[in-house]
């Protein structure tokens, strides 16, 4: 894997929660929010998470040379288990045309001994 090949903006959108007793922990599936990905790698970004709480995280982003697959690994805060959580997520970019545009698709797995769903994200990208 490389380093990003473009700067890529992003809106969280949407996270499907799978496992666990996702609906006893009444987690939300709307996530909205926005992420900025450099050149470099470099990724930070902020959402409303599945709790309801203002979640903010920081990391670093290796794709394949096309772009199509990725591996983010991070902290994010936000969530009631510790001040700072650690992220490793892969997901896939979906292209929408010649534009730029695409969806990405993430697997967010749980964290060691922390809730107890997985869950499937979706935001809508655009690299410049």
């Amino acid at each position: 894997m490389s380093m990003s090949t473009a700067m890529t903006l992003g809106l969280h959108l949407f996270t499907a929660h799978v496992g666990g007793d996702a609906a006893a922990e009444h987690l939300q599936p709307v996530n909205p929010g926005i992420y900025f990905r450099a050149e470099s790698g470099a990724t930070v970004g902020a959402y409303r998470n599945s709790y309801g709480r203002a979640s903010a995280y920081a990391g670093m982003t290796w794709q394949t040379s096309d772009g199509r697959f990725a591996l983010t690994v991070g902290g994010v805060t936000g969530y009631p288990a510790a001040k700072v959580l650690p992220v490793v997520s892969p997901s896939v970019r979906l292209p929408l045309g010649d534009d730029g545009y695409a969806l990405r698709v993430a697997y967010l797995p749980k964290a060691p001994c922390v809730g107890t769903a997985h869950g499937l994200h979706i935001a809508l990208e655009r690299r410049f």
